[in-house]
């Protein structure tokens, strides 16, 4: 897909995500049998730069931008879950919504502590100057190394061929390899929760 055409999706994926935050309710869809994308991409996450919270053999990947709203909701409502029952969440930064999703995750990336910055954008989400997105201070450069790691963390969340994000991967118990897009609602995060091997 040719760059603009993508950014010019995503860009609309995000109007339609700001809409669900003044009223429209988002759902998440957790596919019921193994999603061939999900396949494809699991084996390929070895070449994600993560940010891992927890440790265990539970593993969910979630692809994030740091001024994601529905990706804010999901870290808010995983932090009661990280690290029990042996699950291991592995963040996967992105740059996909606006212009400033770059240098915030830039920011994070360039960090000494990764994990503490992207904590600290999510612990200031919506408490910047414009009262948006994530509350990291955006880099004032973006190092060629960085340019490289969101770009192939971006086409990675391309090859899923989900329309945005968060996205969620995973290996159910049966093996299968899942995928679901969008924010789950509490019984949905419950139900995908209890289904990671």
């Amino acid at each position: 897909m040719h760059p603009l055409r993508r950014a010019v999706l995503r860009t609309l994926f995000a109007a339609a995500l700001s809409a669900s935050v003044i009223g429209l309710t988002p759902t998440a869809s957790a596919q019921q049998t193994q999603n061939p994308n999900a396949v494809k991409v699991l084996g390929e996450m070895g070449k994600a730069t993560l940010i891992t919270e927890g440790h265990g053999p539970r593993v969910i990947y979630i692809f994030f931008d740091a001024n994601c709203p529905y990706c804010h909701q999901l870290y808010t409502d995983l932090r009661p879950r990280i690290g029990k029952d042996g699950l291991e969440v592995r963040w996967v930064p992105v740059a996909v919504l606006t212009p400033s999703s770059v240098t915030k995750g830039a920011a994070i990336l360039q960090a000494s502590d990764r994990l503490k910055a992207f904590q600290d954008n999510e612990a200031g989400y919506g408490k910047g100057p414009t009262g948006q997105g994530g509350g990291i201070v955006p880099a004032t450069q973006v190092l060629p190394a960085t340019s490289a790691i969101l770009n192939a963390n971006n086409a990675l969340l391309d090859a899923t061929k989900s329309p945005g994000v968060p996205t969620m991967l995973y290996r159910d118990k049966q093996g299968d390899a899942m995928l679901v897009v969008g924010p789950p609602d509490a019984q949905q995060l419950k139900d995908i929760l209890a289904s990671v091997k």
